[in-house]
């Protein structure tokens, strides 16, 4: 039986760590209530090889979601608001090492799509694509 590690959950658990560590809003597997943020795995790729390991992206979608009624012009302050916020959280730990346990560095948003939901034309949606690197010792 091979021995590996979940990588990308790491990933993830970290980014939902920092999340929850800075709003009071659920991160969730699904939208939920008035807030909600999800965190979806979107890709895994290989940058390189090494003699001992490799070094991989992972790519994330951050998906901010409010209810509310009414058109963008009600809306768009707290939703922009809120992604900002994520963005620069982000930012601020883009090699992300807490208590000196190594979990992710280059950590970016490379961008963030703003959204009304078709099905729920209450549900507006900030989504923002991020991707780390990962290396990781085999």
């Amino acid at each position: 039986m091979i021995s590996y590690t979940n990588q990308i959950k790491i990933v993830m658990d970290a980014v939902e760590k920092l999340i929850e560590d800075e709003f009071n809003i659920p991160v969730m597997d699904e939208h939920t209530g008035n807030e909600s943020i999800v965190i979806m795995p979107e890709e895994d790729f290989l940058i390189e090889n090494l003699s001992s390991g490799m070094l991989r992206s992972y790519n994330l979608d951050i998906v901010y979601t409010m209810s509310s009624g009414g058109g963008f012009e009600r809306v768009k302050d707290h939703l922009t608001n809120r992604a900002e916020r994520i963005k620069t959280l982000l930012f601020n730990n883009s090699s992300y090492s807490p208590s000196g346990t190594y979990k992710f560095h280059n950590g970016r948003v490379d961008s963030i799509t703003y959204t009304r939901s078709e099905d729920d034309p209450d549900l507006w949606l900030a989504t923002l694509s991020y991707s780390t690197m990962v290396m990781e010792a085999i």
